[in-house]
């Protein structure tokens, strides 16, 4: 009586011999090169039997002798005779062993070619004897290795990757329609290596769809094909990433057959394909992303009036605007260099509508002139990113318009911009991750000389274009690991002109005559410029210390307007290499003074003491604007030192600093509250049309802090320069903003040195500028230029030079 010890519930044993990987020779086909000769084959043999009387005695004649089997299975094959078919030579060995050896119970078979085709690692046949169920029996072409345009990386779009598939199908020794592994081959080889792909998950499904259309499956409609498919080299440290999928011809009920995709050959350009989908959500407006580039005629101009193109069309609102940057060409690289940028825009415009009146734009109103691709233009729009009224991101592919741009995760100056306008958190609508993750992988491989400008544009002179210049480039934190942005343009110093009697450090020096104003400006400019390319002259008519007595705007503008005059008149002066600043609060000091010839508006009150300050400045995009943070007004601003973190939780407001979520560590409560308020400045700047291009942030020193604070802020410039907050849906980006700090003779200085006189500051003024440097200040505003050049000009030598 057979012993229960070995038998399962169902009466079925639970014991197994097994013969694994024998060695045969058989002619089962033609070979990998057509010629049906002896092919090396494996034949694996799983006995399910029941041995529990031969454990018990020790005695092998209780058993199944693998030995005797082995030699059996390699008698039986013979050599020379023609099998025809894996299959076949499978089916006979497996029925003679059964037949022969009566204590095997049930037994699978499987036998594998390595020989069977050039392109697959192996043919594999997996058969059982009884069969219990349908569909049992298996065939599998495995380790098929393809090289295919796969992945949504730049990399991986302009280079072919290997991949390996498995097909695991069905197989019915009764069936005359059994699957031709040949035939499967070749059609998922020509297939897949002339297609385009972004994920595997789509490769899987469409090698799934073809094997499905081997006539064996119209007559076995519920039969299940297998495929599995791997990226050799997707991450490091494995032998390949991938997936697997199960279908029937039920899963493609109504779907075309696979086609070549997009790219049929390997491009020298980057080609993402996309699907198209149904973009507008009725009665609510998109938001969509242009990019804008220029490089022929008034480049600034150009932009300018593509913005006001744009506001003019009825189904239009620009929303913002990001900073301006400088980009050598791309492709084609004897032309002028291109300024760029992005814009967000609210549209009820759909996609294609968008694209013709971005065309419009282009080649009617701005008459662009298209010579060749990649060619000089006087400007180009494109739709870079694309979101219906419930905020969903569209991704479509036409002959005429892709969405998202194809080509936007390899351009710097397209993603950098776009990452001043969108969150930290903003994902790419196709590779699935956040969209600054590909800016800064593509940073990382760049050179130094390849990082970008971010210009500010100031007003022409002479007919030639003048630029502010910074450049940031990212380098790795040694303590978090994290990639953080570190300045390595050469600081500005800016020079103090104060014609007002009642300055806190030099009131009435110069008095009231333009000659000798104009004397000690030249005598600033021949200061800076013996050690820079350009020299910032900061004139200012009204003192903003705290508790003086305010200029009228008569006042002001007697001390000021005729001196900026008398400077742009100047011939001794290099004017294109001299930058104007108006250090004033009022907003018709600013327009009278940008009349007169200044390049920069500095408002200690960052537009909170003028409501009409943000409008001239809106009027005059070519003229930069330092925003300073400030609370309350000359009276009352030492009063108001006590910065709170108690609203620091609230559940709406996110906080970043280079792209990362704050942590408590990244900064102290004082810059995230000064940085906070400063955002609401700025966000009202931008609402009343202010161009995110001509601001620069002052975190204000001296200015409702007291001297602690002060130097918090000089610590935490690199905070500040990089921070941003998304609260209620609406993102404020500070990200590499151009930052000015004021130190100059401050009490603060003087509290730390005992110097009691604010004009006996100098030389300790000249090291914290040097600090300021270190944290990364772009411009430095001090009253002795003389000197505070030099000690500015060896901080850069030390802390910025050694970053390039």
């Amino acid at each position: 009586m057979r012993s229960m010890m070995s038998l399962g519930r169902n009466g079925v044993s639970r014991d197994k011999v097994h013969i694994e990987k024998q060695g045969i020779r058989a002619i089962i086909g033609p070979d990998c090169w057509n010629r049906t000769v002896p092919q090396d084959c494996q034949i694996s043999l799983e006995m399910t039997t029941n041995f529990s009387k031969a454990s018990q005695s020790d005695e092998l004649r209780y058993s199944l002798n693998y030995a005797v089997i082995s030699k059996e299975v390699a008698r039986f094959v013979d050599t020379n005779k023609d099998y025809k078919t894996l299959g076949k030579l499978a089916d006979k060995v497996l029925h003679h062993v059964k037949n022969k050896y009566l204590g095997i119970e049930k037994l699978a078979l499987t036998a594998e070619a390595q020989e069977a085709h050039i392109r697959a690692e192996n043919i594999r046949l997996l058969i059982h004897a009884p069969q219990e169920h349908p569909y049992t029996d298996r065939l599998v072409i495995s380790g098929l290795k393809l090289l295919t345009l796969i992945g949504v990386f730049t990399f991986e779009r302009m280079q072919k990757q290997y991949v390996t598939i498995d097909i695991d199908v069905p197989w019915d020794k009764h069936s005359d329609s059994n699957i031709n592994h040949q035939k499967v081959i070749q059609e998922v080889v020509s297939f897949v290596e002339a297609s385009n792909f972004k994920t595997v998950e789509a490769l899987v499904e469409c090698v799934a769809h073809l094997a499905l259309l081997q006539p064996y499956f119209e007559q076995n409609r519920s039969a299940a094909v297998i495929v599995k498919v791997l990226k050799l080299n997707a991450i490091t440290a494995t032998e390949g990433v991938g997936v697997s999928c199960t279908r029937t011809l039920a899963d493609f009920s109504g779907k075309e057959v696979p086609k070549v995709g997009q790219s049929q050959f390997l491009s020298e350009v980057f080609d993402l394909p996309a699907v198209q989908v149904t973009p507008v959500v009725s009665g609510k407006p998109s938001v969509a992303y242009l990019a804008f580039g220029t490089n022929v005629g008034n480049r600034l101009a150009n932009i300018q009036c593509a913005i006001d193109l744009l506001n003019a069309n009825a189904d239009v609102i620009v929303r913002k605007t990001s900073s301006i940057f400088e980009s050598e060409p791309m492709y084609f690289q004897n032309q002028p260099q291109f300024l760029n940028g992005c814009l967000e825009i609210e549209t009820r415009l759909s996609p294609n509508d968008l694209l013709r009146l971005c065309k419009h734009i282009e080649y009617e109103d701005l008459k662009r002139v298209k010579e060749f691709e990649n060619g000089p233009r006087s400007i180009d729009l494109d739709i870079i990113l694309y979101k219906n009224g419930n905020g969903e991101d569209i991704v479509m592919s036409t002959a005429d318009l892709v969405v998202p741009h194809p080509r936007l995760i390899e351009r710097t100056f397209v993603m950098e911009p776009l990452c001043e306008l969108v969150p930290p958190n903003e994902v790419h609508p196709v590779t699935a991750e956040p969209i600054i993750n590909h800016l800064n992988q593509v940073y990382e491989q760049l050179n130094d000389e390849d990082v970008l400008c971010k210009l500010i544009p100031l007003p022409k002179i002479n007919g030639a274009d003048r630029f502010l210049k910074f450049k940031n480039k990212l380098i790795k934190d040694t303590v978090s690991g994290r990639l953080t942005a570190a300045t390595v343009s050469p600081t500005l110093t800016m020079g103090i002109v104060n014609t007002t009697p009642d300055s806190f450090s030099d009131g009435g020096k110069l008095g009231n005559d333009v000659s000798s104003q104009l004397l000690r400006i030249k005598e600033m400019v021949q200061d800076v410029l013996s050690l820079n390319e350009q020299v910032i002259i900061d004139i200012g008519g009204c003192s903003t210390r705290p508790n003086s007595a305010q200029a009228t705007l008569d006042e002001e503008l007697e001390r000021t307007i005729s001196l900026i005059r008398a400077v742009r008149a100047c011939d001794s002066l290099p004017q294109e290499k001299v930058i104007l600043s108006i250090d004033t609060y009022q907003s018709e000091v600013a327009q009278q003074a940008i009349e007169a010839g200044v390049d920069i508006v500095n408002d200690i009150s960052g537009g909170k003491f003028d409501s009409n300050m943000f409008t001239v400045l809106a009027n005059n995009p070519a003229v930069a604007y330092a925003m300073s943070h400030i609370r309350g007004d000359i009276q009352s601003m030492s009063k108001l030192t006590v910065y709170d973190s108690e609203d620091y939780n609230e559940d709406a407001v996110t906080e970043y600093c280079y792209g990362h979520e704050f942590q408590n560590k990244d900064s102290t409560t004082l810059i995230r509250a000064l940085a906070r308020e400063l955002a609401v400045q700025y966000k009202g700047a931008l609402d009343m049309g202010v161009k995110s291009w001509q601001i620069i942030l002052d975190p204000g020193v001296g200015f409702a802090k007291n001297a602690d604070q002060n130097l918090d802020i000089i610590r935490s410039i690199h905070v500040l320069k990089n921070y941003s907050v998304l609260k209620n849906s609406e993102f404020v980006n500070f990200r590499n903003k151009p930052i000015l700090i004021g130190p100059s003779r401050k009490k603060f200085i003087g509290n730390i040195t005992g110097e009691t006189s604010a004009a006996d500051r100098d030389i300790s003024t000249g090291s914290v500028a040097s600090a300021c440097v270190g944290y990364g200040a772009d411009i430095i505003r001090v009253h002795n230029t003389a000197n505070c050049v030099k000690s500015i000009k060896m901080a850069d030598s030390i802390y910025r030079q050694t970053r390039l």
